[in-house]
């Protein structure tokens, strides 16, 4: 018997700026730290504390209890930084950069699940969408320029003072590796940064119920967050315009409104109130009691414009539904771009939904056609795809 000991696991820093259940960008957080922490020696980089078991609740992952490690900004520095008056304000972010250039060194590779940054030597990013760009277009040839060039563009406004916190570099954020959620996120960095990207498509976990389709309900199902942007109401109209010829459809609105303050959510009670007869609202279930919903509709509908994914749609796929979707974003993709389910406006939505509802034809094409996607969305094929993509950094 041999009394050497085990090589020690590659030390894996995981880089996100506040790790609070809110969506899928904080779900494929969640299932980065799941895919590696059985091979490697993980540890989580964060602004603030971080409760594993509500990640677990909300996504699927089995963290609590693990041994996966988290560091988080010091309580003084953290109110110190929340003390900034500016609400677009990324001081914190800048801070967890610099941070991470620190203590960089302790690690084997930094892979970061909060869009693009600078973390010192290459490393792996998965942009949600380029904020940075989007945020701060004007910046991008300042950034790098010597220090005394930096100050006097910060004093002409050209650079924001998080820059110099950061020590923030865009040749070395684009020395990254970068992995998008979506092609048309992956176009739309190619288009701001010039580099290439690697899609691999956020997971969408839960298990979904094989339910046979003559036993489903003639229902839609919508989910999200029960915010304006996700335009519940928009297709409420739509569907009241599909039951002047299909009056059997009923509406499903699945959301979780403790991730949304404002008046949205209490208006959204008063229209599923007022349309009872139809339309029912579900708020904050489970991961299972949304499959077992989902799983029990025909369709589902989804109507935020340019969404950089759309987790909500991978969700009806794998729940078996068919999908209706703005053509903007990432949706059209998950839907395999089937002309038949993209619609431009109000009255292409309900064209194409009532032609598809009275075509069990093109029903049954349909179905056979997304069932072919039901596993690009996984979190099988996810963590497959982030372990290899660790792996190949890991061996250079």
């Amino acid at each position: 018997m041999s009394d050497r000991m085990p090589p020690p696991r590659p030390r894996i820093l995981v880089w996100y700026c506040r790790l609070i259940p809110r969506g899928g960008g904080e779900g494929v957080a969640a299932w980065i730290l799941e895919a590696l922490r059985q091979d490697y020696a993980v540890t989580l980089l964060t602004s603030e504390p971080v409760d594993l078991s509500l990640l677990d609740r909300c996504y699927g992952t089995s963290l609590t209890g693990s041994d996966l490690q988290v560091r988080t900004m010091a309580p003084l520095v953290r109110g110190f930084l929340g003390l900034d008056p500016d609400s677009g304000s990324i001081q914190k972010h800048a801070y967890l950069m610099r941070l991470c250039k620190r203590v960089r060194h302790q690690y084997d590779l930094v892979v970061c699940a909060d869009n693009e940054g600078d973390f010192g030597p290459p490393a792996i990013q998965y942009i949600h969408w380029p904020f940075l760009a989007h945020v701060y277009p004007r910046v991008r040839s300042s950034c790098d320029l010597p220090l005394g060039q930096k100050l006097a563009c910060l004093s002409k406004g050209e650079i924001r003072p998080w820059m110099l916190v950061a020590d923030y570099s865009f040749d070395r954020m684009k020395a990254n590796h970068t992995l998008v959620n979506s092609d048309w996120t992956g176009r739309w960095v190619k288009r701001v940064y010039g580099i290439d990207s690697t899609t691999v498509h956020p997971p969408a976990p839960g298990i979904f119920p094989e339910i046979a389709w003559e036993e489903r309900a003639d229902g839609f199902v919508m989910m999200g967050r029960l915010s304006v942007l996700k335009r519940f109401d928009w297709c409420l109209k739509v569907l009241s315009a599909v039951r002047t010829r299909f009056p059997q459809i009923r509406m499903h609105l699945v959301g979780m409104s403790y991730l949304e303050a404002g008046d949205y959510p209490v208006f959204l009670r008063g229209l599923a109130q007022a349309n009872s007869s139809w339309v029912t609202l579900h708020e904050d279930l489970s991961r299972g009691e949304l499959a077992e919903l989902a799983a029990r509709q025909r369709y589902g509908m989804h109507a935020f414009k340019n969404e950089h994914f759309g987790m909500a749609v991978a969700e009806m796929v794998r729940a078996g539904c068919i999908p209706f979707v703005h053509n903007s974003g990432g949706p059209p993709e998950i839907v395999g771009n089937d002309r038949r389910l993209i619609y431009e406006s109000e009255e292409d939505a309900a064209q194409k939904i009532m032609r598809v509802l009275g075509d069990p034809a093109a029903q049954e094409d349909i179905r056979q056609r997304l069932a072919l996607r039901k596993d690009f969305y996984s979190v099988e094929t996810f963590v497959r795809a982030i372990r290899a993509e660790v792996r190949q950094a890991l061996s250079f």
